[in-house]
């Protein structure tokens, strides 16, 4: 693992939701919330609606909103579209619970970024909804920290290639640090930069993927704090 930390990094980059703070959990609770309203449905709720939510993506993009509005569709197709107003109510103010919850920034978050943005430029680099991500992005305080932040709609290799060369970064000297295989590392390794993945307690399927750590462009570490003592 020391070798791969021996090169000379110029940038780092930064997941948000689940890398900085606290996200995915607000999105367990209420698919958790989804499952009892559909308890006797003999349907796996959870797949249902990823399938949807995979589907919708091309329209809603990411994010609270695009997710309630699969939670709405889900529950239509599952309870046979015996759906009401009180129903769509509910949902909605599941949704606005979600857009109002305080930001729980992740241990040992603020140490690492304060340490690393003495020697190199720092950038959040997040995905979904623009004003959903600016608002946690103002909230969490963080943002002191960075020399650039970066709401994208997508993060593939294009977005990373294109996020680069705004700032004048070469590839090789860049390094991503998220909880998203698919999202933060893959892409990144793919442009020819490096990724740390650091895991999360709880993560969407959607950002499941087969990945071989022999890879040389990435290391997995069990937490940020871990960060320190390498780079």
């Amino acid at each position: 693992m020391e070798n791969f930390f021996l090169q000379k990094f110029e940038a780092i980059g930064f997941d948000a939701d689940d890398t900085l703070w606290e996200n995915e959990t607000l999105f367990h609770n209420s698919i958790n919330h989804l499952k009892k309203k559909l308890n006797n449905n003999p349907n796996n709720v959870e797949q249902e609606l990823l399938e949807i939510e995979k589907k919708n993506i091309p329209y809603y993009g990411y994010g609270i909103k695009g997710f309630i509005l699969s939670m709405i569709e889900t529950y239509i197709k599952l309870s046979d579209k015996k759906i009401d107003i009180e129903d769509i109510e509910e949902f909605l103010d599941i949704g606005k619970k979600m857009l109002l919850e305080p930001i729980k920034i992740l241990p040992g978050v603020e140490s690492v970024l304060g340490l690393m943005s003495k020697s190199y430029v720092l950038i959040l680099i997040t995905k979904g909804d623009l004003l959903d991500q600016e608002r946690k992005i103002d909230k969490s305080n963080l943002k002191l920290y960075f020399n650039h932040i970066e709401v994208v709609p997508e993060k593939d290799e294009e977005t990373y290639k294109n996020i680069l060369k705004k700032h004048n970064i070469d590839p090789k000297k860049f390094l991503m640090v998220g909880n998203s295989l698919k999202s933060d590392i893959i892409p990144v390794i793919n442009v020819g930069g490096k990724g740390v993945f650091v895991p999360s307690k709880i993560s969407w399927d959607y950002e499941e993927v087969d990945f071989n750590f022999k890879n040389k462009g990435c290391v997995r570490l069990k937490n940020i704090s871990s960060l320190k003592c390498y780079l």
